[in-house]
């Protein structure tokens, strides 16, 4: 039989708490909360009932709690106000709870049956290794979560400061964070804000884990995205049900993104060959091949190469986006001219520039040498895609401004355009997966051209952003370092034919997107 203590500051009320107790088979002694000395060593756990509120009633229990840090203790609240719930846990309470029937029968069972009772629910092998965060103040709430969720054989991180959690949050990405609401040094809404605004876990499922009941804390979790609020006590049964529930649904979600993602490469893949075949026969209708055309027949020609362009552009970002997504986009550092690299650019995309009755301002500031270490492929994918949004967010008879300058050890490329720009609001989402305002313009987009621009350029070590002139229109900037890394200069050292490297090909011919 096991013997629990209750500390309390009256001895009114007892025989509801004392029933409750006796007929799990617990023996039960009550002491009154002045009397602070040193547990019995045979009493298996403490409560707490006191009135958290009361300042005399909140020392007196803090005190029993310190002289006692190797006995588990539960607060029972009299009043069920948040400031109690604060304070309760405060003293390091193992949980809080609101009423006696939340002492739930797992509380009274030995490790081996609570064990059984896990045993009895069918967990597969489908989830080993699933990488699980789970933060807590409490050493003891993590141990005994990692306990209950142990048969899945997940890999735990546990933290036990909000602190501590930002750093995991940016370094490693979780399939799932568990995270207690009530923290002294910030809260878990706090703590989900800042995961939901991290790059690694923005979207990793969250469950809170609090001994509050309050409707409205669950409504605030449920607001962060919370997958589910279980609160404490834990029953353990209900926490592998819900959390081998949330698991399947996110791997269910995850086939069906996958099999999204490759749809769409394989039917982009089937459209790159037709789109080039077409280019290219509509490059010798307009070098006169089969006779020369009349203004006429020239206008059409070059409007349906520009819609071809077009196409093949939105296709390249399609394909290049399901390559980045995978790990498959590789950077391969040359020696290359940025100024070929614009020119070249430039000249591919002119079709679709004329279609306006645009034109394009190359200005270079103070550059002698244009020569610099990237890979000229994507680069000339972040130029194309620059230049097609300037284009088609100006208006007609418009200059597009491409300025070329150096700052530090690296080139900075700004792209301009005096078109009608967008609200301060939204610069922030500009670079964000899908993220477009082609729907405000009419216009066709995929929202994946300036996507694809941060991550090409990130992947160089450089960095990409926008902004809006005081004239109008918009600007991006993107920088290229002029050097090579130590580990590719060592490489190129070995080789006596550094000066034939890189000769770069026209974008449209070139392997850019392979098979």
């Amino acid at each position: 039989m096991k013997n629990v203590l209750i500390k309390t500051a009256n001895s009114k009320d007892f025989k509801e708490i004392e029933h409750f107790l006796t007929s799990k088979g617990v023996s039960v002694c009550f002491e009154k909360l002045d009397i602070n000395k040193k547990a019995a060593s045979d009493i298996a756990f403490c409560i707490l009932w006191v009135d958290f509120e009361n300042e005399e009633e909140f020392i007196l229990a803090k005190d029993f709690v310190n002289n006692n840090k190797d006995l588990k203790t539960f607060a029972l609240l009299k009043n069920h106000t948040k400031t109690s719930l604060l304070n309760a846990h405060s003293l390091g309470c193992f949980a809080c709870i609101n009423k006696i029937s939340d002492l739930n029968d797992e509380l009274f069972n030995d490790s081996d049956s609570a064990a059984k009772k896990r045993d009895e629910i069918k967990i597969t092998d489908e989830f080993v290794g699933t990488k699980i965060l789970i933060v807590d103040d409490i050493v003891e709430n993590i141990k005994l979560l990692e306990d209950v969720l142990a048969p899945f054989k997940f890999e735990f991180t546990s933290c036990t400061s909000p602190s501590q959690a930002l750093v995991n949050i940016e370094e490693a990405r979780y399939d799932l964070i568990l995270l207690d609401v009530i923290m002294p040094e910030m809260d878990g809404f706090q703590l989900a804000s800042e995961i939901r605004a991290s790059e690694a876990n923005a979207q990793t499922p969250i469950v809170f884990i609090s001994a509050s009941s309050e409707k409205q804390d669950k409504i605030e979790g449920f607001n962060f995205g919370s997958l589910a609020y279980i609160e404490k006590p834990i029953d353990p049964q209900t926490v592998v049900a819900q959390i081998y529930g949330i698991l399947k649904v996110r791997k269910l979600n995850n086939q069906l993104l996958l099999e999204k993602e490759n749809f769409i490469a394989m039917l982009t893949h089937d459209l790159k060959t037709p789109i080039r075949a077409q280019i290219q026969a509509l490059d010798l209708l307009l070098k006169d091949y089969f006779g020369a055309l009349n203004p006429r027949q020239r206008e059409i020609v070059n409007e349906i190469m520009a819609s071809n362009k077009y196409m093949q552009n939105m296709a390249e970002n399609v394909l290049t986006n399901y390559k980045t997504e995978n790990g498959k986009l590789k950077i391969q550092k040359t020696k290359n001219d940025i100024k070929a690299t614009i020119e070249n650019t430039v000249e591919n995309l002119k079709f679709i520039i004329s279609q306006k009755n645009q034109s394009i301002r190359v200005s270079y500031k103070g550059i002698e040498d244009t020569t610099a270490y990237y890979d000229d492929i994507e680069i000339k994918r972040v130029l194309s895609n620059l230049i097609v949004n300037a284009s088609e967010y100006s208006f007609d008879n418009s200059t597009i401004d491409i300025i070329v300058e150096k700052k530090d050890n690296n080139f900075k490329i700004t792209v301009s355009d005096t078109g009608l720009g967008i609200q301060q609001s939204d610069i922030n989402t500009l670079f964000q997966k899908y993220s477009t305002n082609s729907k405000d313009y009419r216009k066709v987009g995929t929202g994946l051209g300036l996507y694809i621009c941060r991550a090409i350029v990130n992947a160089h070590g450089g960095n990409i952003e926008a902004s809006q002139p005081k004239d109008g229109g918009m600007s991006f900037s993107f920088t290229i370092n002029l050097d090579l890394p130590l580990d590719k200069k060592l490489n190129l050292s070995a080789n006596s034919d550094i000066g034939n490297i890189n000769k770069s090909s026209d974008i449209n011919n070139s392997n850019d997107i392979e098979d």
